[in-house]
């Protein structure tokens, strides 16, 4: 049983990677060398982008891992079968109208279990999740994890408690770009468990997490998000070392903060959208040459695409379950619609290079029409610039102020 457990997983694990390197451009993963080997781990992550989060993290890594999930997603019985069989556990929150102390002793029980066999743990020790790239104040449940497998009855004499940080480029777009960082662990011997080593471990955690993630002010989130994010050069500021730093230097400086934040609330209240950076007029030539490729690629993958933008648009209330849906309809849609485009083509012709041709240009021509889309986006922004003579004189004297202010921090950039 074990044997088809590990196959099923391994299988699930492979698929859903090769996925996810196909959805983003580029996959940056950092701190491999800090994941100790044939011990018990326990991963603890922030969490910005739901179900897509714990997936970069368990493919950016090979660990048997088990995951600890809210409990809501386990309603569905297929769902749950589903869940159980990759390892899944729901964990219980106080707004799920239970005590979640009483809730989850089974549940911490099962991953004493699986970290005395030595697999990995995952989970958020946030207790919240949002797309905002700041520091959040962590739950104890992983200090209570970490601490009850150390005195578990046959369990391991030490535990190493892994801080993972995930930061997009961009938390919704296909094509956009990621760094998985793998932090120092923290390793957790034999101790007793009382509110003083919990608050400890959690405090101690909680530093350890906010060096592997962009983790701004959250009372100047916005100000600081618009000196950071505001343009779509983002992918270049993902390194949370970097980041964080600069952050730091305008401890202080709160006016300055909260008038970059007024200015781009002015903005988006003018019609702008952000992240934006005007499109020069290379780009638009790119623009026009993708627009055939773009067509071929709406047409080529609209079986797909339709019933996954239809759904996104009409069920999806929450933002931060955008991609992980987006991603997981998409995979399922495209390994069927491809699978069926690869069985039409080689009946078709009989030569499996064109089947597999038909593959190649369904997929390149649907990166040319998110290149085209995107860009698009762009040039009516940059026409509403040029027609707005306020908005512009605005949004020039906003991105001045956000440069200069950028040169200080990152001079050799």
């Amino acid at each position: 049983m074990i044997v088809i457990k590990y196959l099923w997983y391994y299988s699930f694990w492979i698929i859903v990677r090769i996925g996810l390197r196909l959805y983003y451009s580029k996959i940056k993963i950092t701190g491999l060398e800090n994941i100790p080997k044939n011990t018990p781990i326990i991963f603890g992550s922030n969490h910005e982008n739901a179900f897509i989060d714990a997936l970069l993290i368990t493919t950016s890594n090979t660990r048997f891992d088990h995951y600890l999930v809210r409990a809501g997603v386990f309603n569905n019985p297929i769902a749950k079968a589903f869940f159980n069989s990759l390892n899944l556990m729901p964990v219980y929150r106080a707004q799920d109208g239970v005590n979640p102390l009483e809730a989850n002793k089974q549940i911490f029980k099962a991953c004493f279990e699986a970290l005395a066999k030595k697999y990995a743990v995952m989970l958020f020790p946030e207790g919240e999740h949002n797309m905002r790239r700041h520091r959040r104040v962590l739950k104890k449940g992983i200090s209570r994890i970490a601490l009850g497998a150390v005195n578990f009855e046959g369990g391991a004499p030490e535990v190493s408690v892994v801080p993972v940080g995930v930061n997009y480029s961009d938390h919704v777009g296909f094509r956009s770009t990621v760094h998985v960082v793998f932090g120092e662990p923290i390793v957790v011997k034999k101790q007793e468990e009382n509110a003083e080593n919990y608050n400890k471990l959690t405090a101690q955690f909680t530093e350890a997490l906010s060096k592997v993630h962009v983790s701004l002010d959250r009372k100047e989130y916005v100000g600081l998000d618009a000196i950071f994010f505001h343009d779509q050069k983002a992918h270049e500021l993902i390194n949370p070392d970097r980041i964080n730093e600069a952050a730091r230097k305008l401890s202080g400086k709160t006016g300055d903060i909260r008038e970059f934040a007024e200015q781009k609330k002015e903005l988006e209240e003018r019609g702008m959208s952000f992240p934006f950076r005007p499109i020069a007029s290379g780009e638009k030539l790119v623009m026009l040459l993708l627009a055939p490729l773009a067509l071929i690629g709406l047409l080529v993958n609209l079986p797909v695409l339709l019933p996954v933008y239809l759904f996104v648009k009409t069920r999806v209330k929450e933002a931060e379950f955008v991609a992980s849906l987006k991603f997981g309809f998409s995979l399922l849609g495209f390994c069927i619609w491809w699978w069926y485009l690869v069985s039409w083509s080689y009946d078709f012709t009989s030569q499996w290079p064109v089947a597999v041709l038909c593959i190649g240009i369904s997929f390149f021509s649907l990166v040319a029409l998110n290149g085209f889309i995107r860009k698009w986006k762009r040039f009516q922004l940059t026409r509403l610039l040029s027609t707005d003579h306020v908005l512009k004189e605005k949004y020039l004297t906003f991105v001045e102020k956000v440069n200069e202010v950028r040169n200080g921090l990152f001079p050799n950039s």
